[in-house]
């Protein structure tokens, strides 16, 4: 069953980034952020936004837990009291691809970026 379950996880990732206009590195997403469309204010596009970040946060959320099942190394060391939501992940996001002292490479996808970001934000010691 839970091999069926990362399978399903793992194919609603690609079908995702498969459908998207142009690939979704941090430079598409640096230019988008900056671009007239972002800056109008419509929830419906944060919304858009959240749910893409929150859909690869939750993978990584299986991912880890599947990890801790097997006794490996964490991704990431999220406390368990701590819940995060969409605009979360956005704040965490782009405090990370923002931060002069430690930028992310441009050429990353937007899920490995955030994947980096959590890292930063929840290290295991």
């Amino acid at each position: 069953m839970k091999q069926v379950i990362t399978t399903f996880i793992i194919v609603l990732l690609l079908v995702t980034s498969s459908y998207a206009e142009k690939p979704r590195t941090l430079t598409v997403y640096k230019q988008h952020v900056q671009s007239a469309e972002h800056d109008q204010g419509n929830f419906d596009h944060h919304l858009h936004h959240m749910l893409y970040l929150s859909g690869v946060a939750d993978a990584y959320t299986v991912l880890n837990n599947r990890r801790a099942a097997a006794g490996s190394p964490l991704l990431y060391c999220q406390p368990s009291e701590k819940t995060l939501n969409g605009n979360d992940y956005i704040r965490i996001l782009e405090q990370q691809v923002y931060d002069p002292d430690n930028p992310l490479p441009d050429h990353l996808t937007v899920a490995e970026a955030l994947l980096l970001s959590l890292q930063e934000e929840f290290p295991c010691k």
